[in-house]
């Protein structure tokens, strides 16, 4: 009965684990890339960057106030610098998507 107890007061922290997710708007309608929505896996150093229909793996790096998602593909590299705090976002990448801008970003979960 005491295991029951136990097991029971522990359900709490397991159900509500959840993915940090920011909906991250396009400040240029004629790069529809850097509108984009950042999943950070539950605890994790992984997550996604998912644009329009498709979705990219990425790395997910803690910086002082931000949340960096780095994604290395085949001939370039892309990159969303989430600055949490301040709800807004710096996108850069190299090679065939090469570009920066900035823009807004909402944290929609987690």
């Amino acid at each position: 009965m005491k295991f029951l107890a136990i097991a029971f007061l522990m359900l709490p922290s397991i159900g509500f684990a959840a993915d940090l997710v920011f909906d991250c708007g396009t400040p240029d309608e004629a790069a529809p890339e850097m509108g984009a929505q950042l999943i950070q896996f539950d605890g994790q150093d992984k997550g996604t960057i998912r644009i329009g229909g498709s979705e990219k793996e990425a790395m997910v790096l803690r910086g002082l106030d931000t949340l960096t998602f780095l994604h290395v593909g085949k001939g370039f590299t892309m990159q969303y610098a989430v600055h949490t705090e301040e709800g807004f976002y710096d996108y850069s990448a190299s090679g065939t998507m090469r570009g920066d801008k900035r823009g807004d970003c909402v944290k929609t979960a987690g």
